[in-house]
């Protein structure tokens, strides 16, 4: 990082096989980010399959199938119900969130994946946060993510708003 600077906290970090790797770290996330809005209030997670159940992630990497790398998301605020407990309401359970979250490549792809991301992926996170300002945005759940081909070597972005 670079300056002052303060890396995005990592909320959670699945560990990986020998063979996969996590395309981009906290350091390269946060510096891509910095001085976006919300960038303070992201909780960042590197997660193990971005395809479920396990198995057929792993027959997705196996064959070299395209899938989600890198998802950005915005979750409103949950409205508590009449018996939601006291202290959960106290901690944020409720709260609206932005969330990054990573999920692996196979090691030798990570430099490819991993560029690809810096060069188009994180920029587009930055331009989707300061997208986020108009009146009503945060009463919708919104998400951004970009899926990896690793036959093609390419990197495709989606967007989902106001479900």
């Amino acid at each position: 990082m670079k300056g002052n600077d303060s890396v995005i906290p990592t909320r959670s970090k699945s560990k990986l096989p020998k063979a996969l790797s996590y395309p981009v770290g906290a350091e390269a996330v946060s510096e891509a980010l910095a001085g976006a809005p919300h960038a303070d209030e992201i909780g960042l997670s590197f997660y193990n399959l971005a395809v479920w159940p396990a198995t057929e992630f792993n027959r997705v990497v196996r064959e070299g199938l395209p899938y989600r790398v890198l998802s950005a998301a915005y979750t409103p605020p949950l409205k508590p119900g009449r018996s939601a407990p006291h202290a959960l309401v106290e901690r944020g359970w409720y709260d609206g969130r932005w969330s990054v979250t990573v999920f692996p490549v196979r090691r030798e792809l990570r430099h490819a994946a991993g560029r690809l991301l810096r060069e188009h992926g994180l920029p587009a996170v930055a331009e989707w946060l300061r997208a986020s300002e108009p009146v009503g945005w945060e009463t919708r759940r919104h998400s951004l993510h970009f899926v990896f081909d690793p036959t093609e070597g390419t990197l495709t972005a989606g967007r989902e708003d106001g479900v």
